[in-house]
């Protein structure tokens, strides 16, 4: 009896030390890569920044650099968003859901304008001659601002159904599937067709940086948007939940939302070894070649 006593006493112990090793090894590694995330949060800031100052105040503005502008604020956006809730869950504060919200408008803009963007580019490159001449003078702007007026009004309307229901689980990041189950499919096919079309043929290779600026910025979003969608997805549909995969999400759309101005600033760069220039000639070289293709407007009025 006493042996017998003496062994269900030991058995609860080990699964009580075995349930605080359980719990407290996540936390451990949660807090790691929250410590992670602030760590490419701030460089990702600092040089989506970058990239706005030099595009609204110093380089001079085309219709193809008013997207790379808008999807450096969404960026940066999602940066401030996912750096703050990061400095929350180091603090043990919860956070707010305003700010989800807020996160999840900047990322679904900055797909829909990469979305654009791809679509944009194949445009260029099947019909350059309707690009160049016919294409309506202020249709970046509309659609720029069509991108965000979406991102806004589904986002509010997710917030106040939240806050007025008190419906806890209508999932923060259903949208986000929404959004990347329409962006990732076109943006698939349109990196395939400007790979295809607009790189591999030798004719083509003059648009150089340009075009492997978009094609590199477009393999990165799906590289680290894949990841996130299928942890959101995991998150909704599932009952049990023995381990947060969400700070994995919040550290892919870290990544995602930090690598674009690092594509700029290494293409831009001349293949000398001790060239020197500043940054502003370096986003110059990546988008001259737009301004270069919309300087001979006598083709069109021949046409």
């Amino acid at each position: 009896m006493g042996n017998c006593l003496f062994n269900n006493t030991e058995h609860n112990i080990t699964n009580t030390i075995h349930t605080k090793n359980s719990t407290s090894e996540p936390n451990h590694l949660q807090k790691t890569i929250y410590s992670l995330i602030l760590l490419i949060c701030i460089p990702g800031i600092v040089g989506n920044g970058i990239v706005i100052r030099l595009l609204h105040f110093q380089i001079k503005r085309n219709p193809f650099t008013v997207y790379i502008l808008n999807l450096a604020v969404a960026d940066t956006g999602t940066l401030l968003s996912v750096c703050i809730i990061a400095i929350w869950h180091l603090t043990t504060i919860e956070p707010l859901g305003v700010l989800k919200e807020f996160l999840l408008c900047t990322y679904s803009t900055g797909q829909f304008l990469l979305t654009i963007i791809s679509i944009d580019r194949c445009l260029a490159v099947f019909f350059p001659l309707w690009h160049r001449c016919h294409q309506p003078p202020h249709l970046s702007t509309i659609l720029s601002a069509f991108s965000w007026i979406v991102s806004v009004v589904f986002c509010t309307v997710h917030y106040t159904l939240i806050w007025v229901t008190g419906f806890e689980n209508c999932h923060q990041y259903f949208l986000i599937l929404i959004f990347t189950s329409v962006c990732i499919p076109v943006m698939v096919a349109s990196s395939l067709a400007l790979f295809i079309k607009g790189y591999l043929k030798s004719q083509m290779k003059k648009r150089g940086k340009l075009l492997k600026a978009i094609l590199l910025a477009l393999f990165f979003f799906l590289v680290f948007s894949i990841p996130p969608s299928a942890i959101f997805l995991h998150d909704i549909i599932s009952e049990r939940k023995y381990y947060n995969f969400i700070p994995y999400g919040y550290l892919y759309a870290c990544l995602s939302s930090s690598v674009n101005p690092l594509i700029y600033f290494f293409l831009g760069r001349r293949k000398e070894r001790h060239s020197r220039c500043n940054l502003e000639i370096r986003l110059q070289r990546v988008f001259k070649e737009e301004e270069e293709r919309k300087e001979p407007s006598d083709i069109c009025i021949e046409v």
